[in-house]
């Protein structure tokens, strides 16, 4: 409470009806409370002048959208959505003893990206224009999360699947407390690390990239090009990320992120949060990792984002969907290539695996995307409290400081 009164001083009333609802429930404990507060206090204390605060006028002073082509522009369906986030690569991270490496997205042109180009564009089109299959859409919007109102972004969503899975596998009060301490640890620095490299590799998102794919598109087009390339779409819409319980009249459905793609943050905060509680349960004897990668931590769960009371900008209540997951390792894979299916991700922001085992196997040989970087970060964090990675697609990169 001391650090949300700290983080969010508007909402401070809030706040306090809300921790006096918890005591008239559950009782008073000055002791514990106190506590808690001087734990609150020194964590305050050694974040304060760690970069996060943010500096508009030095945002504006070191970014400007790039007109080269495969850099990142703004949702041209969004204009003067402007940038989030140019400096926060720069924040002091919380605990990784590494700046792990993150490899280079693969080359725009032939090859894995054209690819990854020609898959976006046919799956994450907007409804009616794409080959996507129900579940393909159910998959985008499960797991969106993209700030909606009443839902919230994306680490609430991890959050809200480690605690079923704290439950289904009967952790208790010390070891619920321990998973989620590193679990946000983790997606801390996860953050830190995704937003360093979206801005040092700033890709290009695929409603720019596909419209503009092609010598003879957009601001650096050059003279005496081709007709229209093959795959370019100049009136490409993707699905888009949705506004969920926002209808006012006028809203646009869906948008963007108003920031570079690669890596991909969803990938890289869920692979952290997922290979910490992976790796956590299997020390407790609570879990396993087969050879493949594979684990058996099996959860369902309603996401907020179809849970039967979301609602689409028209005002349209979306369906209620159990979902049920194997292990966090099909979480973690459903997690990136929802992104691809929203058309607001290539698939290889997240991992060019296309399925949960090849997306572990591939973090280990190519580290491209998200997924490796989480698993990074996860691996790092874990081998500081005595429980050490094993497994494919596991392995922390070495540290290089080079970028």
């Amino acid at each position: 409470m001391t650090a949300l009164m700290h983080l969010y001083p508007g909402q401070i009333t809030e706040l306090n009806t809300a921790f006096n609802l918890f005591c008239a429930q559950w009782g008073a404990d000055d002791a514990g409370h106190r506590f808690g507060r001087a734990v609150a206090q020194a964590v305050l204390a050694l974040r304060r002048e760690d970069g996060a605060d943010p500096d508009p006028d030095r945002t504006v002073a070191e970014h400007r959208d790039s007109t080269a082509p495969g850099h990142h522009r703004e949702d041209p369906l969004n204009a003067g959505q402007g940038v989030l986030g140019p400096r926060y690569g720069f924040v002091k991270p919380f605990a990784i003893t590494a700046f792990h490496p993150l490899a280079p997205f693969p080359a725009v042109g032939p090859g894995l990206y054209l690819a990854d180009l020609i898959e976006v564009a046919a799956n994450g089109a907007a409804a009616g224009a794409s080959t996507r299959s129900p579940d393909q859409t159910v998959q985008a919007l499960f797991w969106a999360y993209d700030g909606a109102e009443k839902i919230g972004t994306p680490p609430r969503l991890y959050n809200q699947i480690l605690r079923t899975v704290a439950k289904t596998k009967l952790l208790n009060t010390e070891q619920m407390a321990r998973l989620f301490m590193l679990a946000n640890v983790a997606m801390g620095d996860a953050g830190v690390l995704a937003w360093f490299y979206k801005y040092h590799y700033d890709l290009w998102r695929p409603v720019v990239g596909i419209r503009e794919h092609g010598s003879g598109m957009g601001p650096a087009a050059l003279a005496g090009s081709p007709g229209l390339s093959a795959n370019c779409n100049p009136f490409w819409k993707p699905l888009g990320a949705p506004r969920t319980n926002t209808t006012a009249p006028g809203t646009v459905a869906s948008f963007t992120p108003p920031f570079p793609a690669y890596p991909s943050g969803h990938a890289t905060f869920g692979a952290a949060a997922f290979q910490v509680a992976r790796l956590m349960l299997v020390s407790l004897g609570k879990a396993t990792i087969a050879a493949d990668g594979k684990d058996d931590i099996a959860f369902d769960l309603v996401s907020d984002e179809m849970d039967g009371s979301s609602q689409d900008p028209d005002r349209t209540l979306r369906t209620r969907h159990l979902r049920h997951f194997s292990g966090l390792h099909e979480a973690m894979y459903e997690n990136s290539v929802s992104r691809m299916f929203l058309g607001v991700h290539w698939r290889f922001d997240g991992t060019t695996g296309h399925d949960a085992v090849a997306m572990l196997a591939n973090a280990a040989s190519d580290n491209i995307g998200g997924v490796p970087l989480g698993l990074a970060v996860a691996n790092d964090l874990l081998a500081q409290t005595n429980v050490r990675p094993s497994g494919p697609g596991v392995q922390a990169p070495p540290f290089d400081a080079t970028v």
